[in-house]
């Protein structure tokens, strides 16, 4: 009977750290699917961003197009963020685009010059501007 017993506690004892190690492997997965779905969400957040501000460039060249005195978009909705843009004259054909989107609290800015040739606008040169810069 006393080695039933002793059996029996050892059962126990083998059950019960399975259970433990299955815990922690539950544990280290969930922080793990944490982790990624947290960079999921960052990296949709950053295409969003990325998106809003080409709209904000191709909604400022559209009308650039039409009007060379165009002064730029004023902040406004658009999607789920906001979009803005300013032009600078560089010339009388030559412009510099600055477009601006926001998406929660994370800011573009990308900076894109600009020509007319003939009845066509060409990007010559584009560049995101960096957070530092931005603030200026």
């Amino acid at each position: 009977m006393s080695r039933r017993r002793g059996e029996r506690g050892q059962g126990l004892l083998t059950a019960l750290l399975v259970l433990l190690l299955v815990a922690i492997a539950s544990a280290l997965l969930a922080t793990e699917l944490h982790r990624q779905q947290r960079q999921v969400r960052q990296e949709a957040g950053g295409l969003e961003l990325r998106a809003l501000s080409d709209a904000a460039l191709a909604e400022t060249l559209a009308e650039l197009a039409v009007d060379r005195n165009f002064a730029g978009v004023v902040e406004h909705e658009f999607a789920r963020g906001r979009i803005a843009s300013t032009v600078e004259t560089l010339a009388s054909n030559r412009w510099l685009v600055r477009a601006e989107s926001r998406f929660g609290l994370r800011v573009r800015v990308v900076e894109a010059e600009v020509r007319r040739s003939g009845t066509q606008l060409q990007v010559v040169r584009w560049r995101r501007v960096s957070a530092a810069e931005a603030e200026e």
